[in-house]
């Protein structure tokens, strides 16, 4: 079975926030879970930040791994400019949950990020 999610729908044409990357991420999950392929329409849309696919789409990671996700999560529609900041995201949360020194080295930097702020 598919589920399709039109992402416009859910957060407009601008793909930025983590925010609106929890939106798409809980419009498909249960699906997901169930073993549905996902495809995630992205027609419509024109900016995006790899902080809405780490949200979006990289949190999947944590519990599957990174080619069931890429076999799974099909992207449709989605422009050129979309396409590395979601194969970045997918690429960094794969390390992210299998790496526990990149993780901790991660969480150091954004750690002192905060501190800055």
């Amino acid at each position: 079975m598919i589920m399709k999610v039109n992402v416009q729908e859910l957060v407009g044409d601008v793909c930025m926030t983590s925010e609106d990357g929890a939106k798409v991420h809980d419009a498909y999950r249960a699906a997901f879970d169930r073993g549905e392929t996902v495809e995630l329409d992205f027609v419509g849309t024109r900016i995006f930040v790899s902080q809405f696919f780490n949200t979006a789409v990289g949190q999947l990671l944590k519990d599957y791994s990174k080619d069931e996700v890429q076999r799974r999560v099909i992207p449709l529609h989605l422009p050129f400019a979309g396409g590395a900041p979601m194969r970045q995201s997918i690429e960094n949360a794969g390390r992210f949950y299998r790496d526990p020194q990149f993780r901790a080295a991660l969480d150091k930097v954004l750690e002192a990020q905060a501190a800055e702020a």
